[in-house]
């Protein structure tokens, strides 16, 4: 399976190896775009959102996180899909996704200024949602009825 394929299209399924690969090229992809974003005290964060700068700045992080949402649901469904179950599934991962993704990403215009401690605190609110997905999703295989 090609890079482009695991992350950027929806359609059939991965394995095991293939999802945990996937999340092996997307944490770190995802770790470095937020922290081009939110550097402590960054002059980008701190530009108000009316002016040119301000608004290719966060339209700019905007268009990111779509991206980012894009392939977690590439990766997410073809997973699903392997183990049998449907698109109404991928709702219940959305939720550690999309929470990792905001904690990440600046909240508000002028207010990137959140320290690490407030982030990992924040991150380690969502251990058990990750702890779910990654054991459902990645650890077990889907039971095969036995031949009688």
């Amino acid at each position: 399976m090609t890079f482009e394929h695991m992350l950027f299209d929806s359609s059939g399924t991965l394995s095991r190896k293939e999802f945990w690969l996937a999340h092996v090229i997307l944490f770190p992809m995802e770790m470095t775009c937020a922290a081009l974003f939110r550097v402590q005290d960054n002059y980008l964060c701190t530009l108000n959102p009316t002016t040119a700068m301000g608004q290719l700045y966060y339209a700019s992080l905007g268009l990111l996180t779509l991206v980012f949402c894009f392939m977690w649901y590439c990766v997410v469904i073809k997973r699903l899909r392997a183990k049998g179950r449907g698109h109404l599934s991928f709702f219940a991962y959305a939720v550690p996704i999309l929470a990792t993704l905001s904690v990440l990403a600046p909240h508000f215009p002028f207010e990137c200024s959140v320290s690490l401690a407030d982030r990992a605190l924040y991150l380690s609110a969502l251990v058990p949602f990750w702890l779910i997905y990654f054991i459902d999703l990645g650890i077990w295989t889907k039971s095969k009825a036995q031949p009688a």
